[in-house]
């Protein structure tokens, strides 16, 4: 049996054109951007067109894209930078609960400095917007929320936000984490209103190690890394200029076939929903029908998710156990993203994550389907039709 990848929230598979085109840089382009010589000018000419690339697909300018070595990076450059450039108007930092450790760790990092942090409920994946008006003031300097929870794909108002720190006439700038919904959903940097926007090239069958930061022109942000004063001074160290151009080709790819790859993975989140309800209806999903059209969540009840994950393995189907625990100790552990989602611990624990690609068919799902259900049987959980 063909191996099955269900777990493209993790990583994807690079495009064939992406891999060639690393190739082509690590033997042909390998020159140092910044040098004079021919070598060096096309090294740079390729860095220039990814940039463009990048930038096109969010309609902003090519001076608003900085190169990092992914998404994480992104995120700390964004949340730490903007903080310490702007901290002259306050010490309050907005975020959800619901966010990438990339996120949290980072403002948990400035919170042990001494900076103020408020944590907005999204109570079944719905932000409390409300409780985000009340808590902005005159002293928040940063607002961090995600476009797309990589664990159940609910979708944060990225723009209502936006709206929100403008009626309250606060200086604070706007972080969107879109590691998750950059390539599946449609927005531009406009239309969401985000003064920071991180990306990665892995969620988009790009390679792994590179990732980019918007950042709206006339953001003040602070340096993390300082040397030679590459991407504008901003993040300095030579060019990852492989990775940068199969980014760049990864992005070229992937917009080009934007709005069917959207429609056909929407096609497979529904396929895979309707099928667990049917197949195993005791099932509880956790995802639903107007979230991220790559991600469904859903919980086993009685059932370990590691064990189910590690049986899938044996079947070279690759699934994602969803929550993770922040301790080996159960009790110990504070809640996971899922039990901050309103998810009962019973359930979270049984959590599993699928997550397709344009390389996923219904077959796949049918596979994974018999597959949990054969464990099901083999284990006497009554999780499915008795015929």
């Amino acid at each position: 049996m063909p191996e099955i990848y269900l777990d493209n929230c993790a990583t994807t598979k690079p495009y064939p054109g992406v891999t060639k085109k690393v190739v082509k840089m690590l033997t042909e382009v390998y020159g140092n951007p910044s040098s004079l010589y021919r070598l060096g000018k096309e090294s740079k000419l390729e860095l220039d067109q990814a940039r463009q690339i990048i930038a096109d697909s969010l309609e902003a300018e090519e001076d608003e894209i900085y190169f990092t070595s992914g998404g994480t990076e992104s995120d700390n450059l964004a949340i730490k930078g903007a903080c310490l450039a702007n901290s002259k108007y306050g010490n309050h930092i907005v975020t959800t609960v619901a966010e990438h450790a990339a996120v949290t760790k980072t403002i948990r990092d400035l919170k042990k400095q001494g900076w103020s942090v408020t944590y907005i409920s999204a109570p079944n994946g719905v932000l409390d917007l409300e409780e985000l008006e009340r808590v902005i003031t005159d002293k928040t300097v940063l607002v961090s929320a995600m476009l797309v929870n990589n664990e159940i794909g609910c979708i944060f108002p990225i723009d209502k936000i936006k709206q929100i720190i403008r009626n309250k006439q606060s200086p604070a700038l706007l972080h969107c984490d879109a590691v998750q919904g950059y390539g599946k959903l449609p927005f531009t940097a406009a239309s969401i209103g985000a003064d920071l926007i991180s990306i990665s090239a892995h969620k988009i069958h790009g390679p792994k190690g590179v990732g980019a930061l918007y950042v709206k022109k006339g953001t003040s942000l602070f340096s993390s890394i300082l040397g030679g004063g590459q991407e504008n001074g901003l993040r300095s160290g030579t060019e990852n200029t492989a990775f940068i151009s199969a980014f760049g080709e990864a992005v070229r790819i992937k917009f080009s076939t934007f709005h069917v790859d959207i429609s056909y993975l929407k096609e497979l989140r529904d396929y895979c929903i309707d099928g667990i309800i049917n197949h195993l209806p005791k099932a509880v999903i956790n995802s639903n029908k107007q979230g991220a059209p790559h991600i469904v969540n859903f919980s086993l009840p009685g059932l370990e998710n590691k064990k189910v994950v590690e049986f899938l393995d044996l079947k070279d189907i690759f699934i994602s156990s969803a929550a993770a625990c922040k301790s080996k100790t159960p009790h110990s552990r504070g809640p996971s993203v899922l039990e901050s989602l309103g998810v009962p611990r019973s359930l979270a624990d049984s959590a599993l994550r699928v997550s397709f690609s344009c390389y996923n068919s219904k077959s796949d799902i049918d596979a994974l389907l018999h597959t949990l259900v054969e464990y099901c049987n083999t284990h006497n959980v009554e999780l499915i039709n008795k015929r």
